[in-house]
């Protein structure tokens, strides 16, 4: 077996393995639903920058960054297209692709 089907194996069977790793989750990715094993890494909520024109206070910026199989989605995302996990709206801000998997780094902003 070579390097990238051993990497590829090890994805499947232990990061995005619903008993090991990865929790099944369902999610949308411009208005697509996806459902199946992804890991979420959450960045936290941090102060956003807010420019002098907006006066709106309670709101924070929210980092997650989310590792998808490629095999789920089928495809590569796109920078900017919108994700809605459950009730909460991210906006992809970069997309790294990477041995068979997705990284995709999410940006979004919720309530104190």
């Amino acid at each position: 077996m070579n390097f990238k089907a051993q990497v590829e194996r090890d994805l499947t069977a232990v990061f995005h393995n619903s008993t090991e790793h990865a929790d099944v989750i369902e999610f949308w990715i411009s208005g697509t639903r996806y459902k199946g094993p992804v890991i979420i890494d959450d960045g936290g909520a941090q102060d956003r920058k807010k420019p002098s024109t907006d006066h709106v206070d309670g709101l924070v910026l929210v980092d997650l960054v989310m590792y998808v199989p490629l095999s789920l989605l089928k495809r590569t995302p796109k920078k900017g297209e919108p994700v809605e996990i459950g009730d909460d709206l991210y906006t992809i801000t970069k997309v790294h692709p990477e041995a068979g998997e997705i990284v995709l780094y999410l940006e979004g902003l919720t309530e104190e």
